[in-house]
């Protein structure tokens, strides 16, 4: 790897920020029309965990730092990750009605790990996000809860990490299509104060619940537009809209409407974005990063609407700093650049691995069209780089 030259890590995934783990847990039950409170269920949760245990992630604690885009949603956690630039727990994501059930689950696995919480140790602040999956799930039977917060993070693990329709992202539209959980990463070398020249990772991990079909652009092409055709409404519609249907000139027909999501997502959708490295950087630094990952999100065709919720979390693995690196261009520019490129990316790497779905009330979502938007691409010169189509899509 020559200096500043950036590459994929092994994975591809927050993962290959050594430590960085994540686990899933996906819930589907039942078909039909929506029983409030029972079903059908198209939901789940994903924990992000930093090295070590509960309670090591406690005690040691991992320089962080929150930026909100758009503030339209129900995060937790955020103001004392910004006040104190400290990250204590796993990050932890859901359903946006099972935000508070699943992180009172995971503050009971934090206080059996650590006996000492609360007092004579600090009370903890757990840092969980949330996207709204309502338009396919029984969103008000919060059907995350204990059980399933013990078994993502039982199974969080290195290595590589389920996308698309999984965990967290099993109930969630983004762009009109199936969307859920994505995922990249970039390595390059850089010399490091007092460390010499070393190979720096940072990695994101996206849960994607956002954006009307005609505005989706993949490497500079407006796909979502050349989909839809020039009269093809959005897939997103405000309350009351009509469903886009695929456009026969491009998509192969169906009987089926585009997703549509909850009330008042025409103008909504939610996005988290988690950036993790390897880097010693103080939290004014990572907050610098963090705020790139908008970058990437606009290059995929985003203007963060009105009823948005945008969060992005960044935090860093390296401990026994400071000194952290030099607020110069030569050392931070390549992490701004690698965030935008690591947020872009999972977006459409989340859009490539998600299955079409069809949960509540018939309400189906297909799959990004990959075979149409690879031709569309290389069409135009440019070389498909977002991972093969996924069986069954």
């Amino acid at each position: 790897m020559t200096p500043g030259a950036m590459q994929r890590g092994p994975f591809n995934a927050i993962t290959d920020v050594a430590g960085v783990r994540v686990g899933h847990a996906t819930v589907i039950r039942g078909e039909g029309p929506l029983r409030a409170g029972q079903g059908p269920v198209r939901t789940g949760v994903t924990v992000i965990l930093p090295p070590g245990d509960l309670r090591s992630i406690y005690d040691g604690k991992f320089t962080a730092a929150a930026h909100v885009i758009n503030g339209f949603g129900k995060a937790l956690g955020l103001a004392q990750v910004t006040e104190l630039g400290r990250l204590e727990t796993p990050i932890l994501l859901t359903s946006t009605l099972s935000i508070w059930r699943a992180a009172d689950a995971l503050l009971d696995h934090i206080l059996a790990a650590h006996p000492d919480i609360g007092i004579t140790a600090p009370t903890v602040n757990v840092v969980a996000g949330e996207c709204n999956d309502g338009w396919l799930n029984d969103i008000r039977g919060r059907h995350v809860g204990p059980a399933e917060v013990a078994a993502a993070l039982a199974g969080a693990a290195g290595g590589p990490v389920a996308e698309g329709s999984v965990g967290a992202g099993t109930g969630v539209v983004c762009y009109g299509f199936k969307g859920g959980i994505g995922g990249a990463s970039r390595r390059w070398r850089a010399a490091l104060p007092g460390a010499g020249e070393v190979t720096v990772t940072l990695g994101g991990l996206v849960l994607a619940n956002f954006g009307r079909r005609r505005d989706l652009t993949i490497a500079g092409v407006p796909v979502g537009r050349l989909l839809a055709g020039p009269d093809e409404p959005a897939a997103r519609p405000r309350p009351g809209g009509q469903a886009s249907r695929p456009a026969p000139a491009r998509l192969d027909p169906g009987p089926e409407p585009a997703g549509q999501p909850g009330p008042g997502a025409g103008e909504g959708g939610s996005v988290v974005v988690i950036l993790a490295t390897d880097a010693p950087l103080s939290s004014r630094q990572l907050g610098r990063i963090a705020r790139r990952a908008a970058a990437g999100l606009a290059r995929t065709g985003t203007v963060y609407w009105h009823g948005s919720g945008d969060f992005v979390l960044a935090f860093s693995t390296a401990r026994g700093y400071p000194p952290y690196l030099p607020d110069e261009g030569a050392y931070l520019n390549p992490f701004f650049e690698a965030a935008a490129a690591v947020t872009e990316e999972a977006v459409i790497r989340a859009l490539v691995a998600a299955r079409p779905v069809t949960g509540r009330d018939g309400h189906r979502v297909p799959a990004l069209p990959v075979d149409q938007v690879r031709r569309l691409l290389e069409e135009r010169g440019i070389a498909w780089d977002y991972g093969p189509e996924p069986e069954g899509a």
